[in-house]
């Protein structure tokens, strides 16, 4: 992957640029425009045949054969069997739909750091960094899902809630499993105060008492018959670090009820680890997890700000 290996510097120039110069509206989001196309085009022009994306242009094949209905027992979702029909109705090719997908999620991305983030050079090397954009190049059905939840969370912080439900659940079209967001309009809005911390030292305590039968039934979102997990460690080093970012954010900048885009963002990512304490019995509790921490491009920025 030497090409991902030049986009990563030439992303951080041009967002160290931004950073080193006057800063306005009109520059940020210039720079923000310019960065949304390299990232479409860089993943939208991909060859279809890599890791697991080959899989689903034999879905879209399916979606567009005659006599096509709708298989609810499919892997495929509804949501993305409906997208690759619609695709093929207007003439679109599957490599049509790979560049679509990309700039949806290069445009979600792009919106939440424009309204949110002080630093999109910070932004950008945390969704570079971290793992975000590599993993989207195959798991199609979650990216585009994670793009509608990046749309909820803007809901949440612009108090909008019957928006944020209907992206949620447009969301699970496409991934069921990220339904599981719409705890964190409840939790995000938490007012911070010594109930709120009892609170999540409570959370904490109850996950690890009963974690084996929430993962039993957790897991039936993904697999189907009954599965048997066993924890590979106590806790992951990602859930450390993870922790580690959370204290370091409580350190750099504390909680404060005024401060609400901080601390809101800050209740998703206690979400993203108390889902991700789970990875220990499978790494599809990462990518669950990934539906709430994918805001720390956004928080870190907010951190160091």
């Amino acid at each position: 992957m030497e090409e991902n290996r030049w986009l990563f510097f030439a992303i951080l120039a041009m967002t160290a640029v931004y950073a080193l110069g006057p800063k306005t509206n009109l520059s940020k989001k210039r720079c923000i425009q310019a960065i949304t196309v390299i990232l479409t085009c860089f993943s939208g022009f991909r060859s279809y045949q890599m890791g697991d994306v080959f899989h689903y242009y034999y879905a879209y094949q399916t979606c567009n054969s005659p006599g096509w209905m709708i298989d609810l027992k499919s892997h495929d979702t509804v949501g993305l069997q409906l997208f690759f029909r619609g695709a093929g109705k207007i003439g679109l090719d599957f490599q049509s739909c790979l560049f679509i997908i990309a700039a949806f999620v290069a445009i979600t991305l792009g919106v939440l750091i424009y309204k949110y983030s002080p630093s999109p050079f910070w932004s950008y090397a945390m969704y570079l960094g971290m793992g975000f954009y590599i993993a989207s190049f195959n798991i199609l059905k979650q990216i585009i899902a994670m793009g509608f939840i990046v749309l909820a969370m803007i809901c949440i912080l612009e108090n909008k809630p019957i928006r944020f439900v209907l992206f949620v659940l447009i969301a699970a079209l496409f991934h069921f499993p990220s339904a599981i967001f719409l705890v964190s309009y409840p939790f995000a809005k938490k007012r911070i105060n010594a109930v709120y911390f009892v609170m999540i030292v409570l959370t904490i305590v109850v996950v690890f008492v009963f974690r084996n039968q929430i993962v039993e039934q957790a897991s039936t979102l993904y697999y189907e018959g009954d599965m048997t997990f066993e924890s590979t460690e106590t806790i992951g080093g990602k859930t450390i670090m993870m922790v580690a970012i959370l204290i370091f954010g409580l350190f750099m900048r504390p909680l404060r009820n005024y401060d609400k885009i901080y601390s809101q963002i800050f209740n998703v990512l206690v979400l993203a680890v108390i889902v991700q304490t789970f990875s220990v019995y499978d790494n599809v509790f990462s990518r669950l997890a990934d539906y709430f921490y994918q805001f720390v491009v956004v928080f870190i920025p907010l951190i160091l700000q």
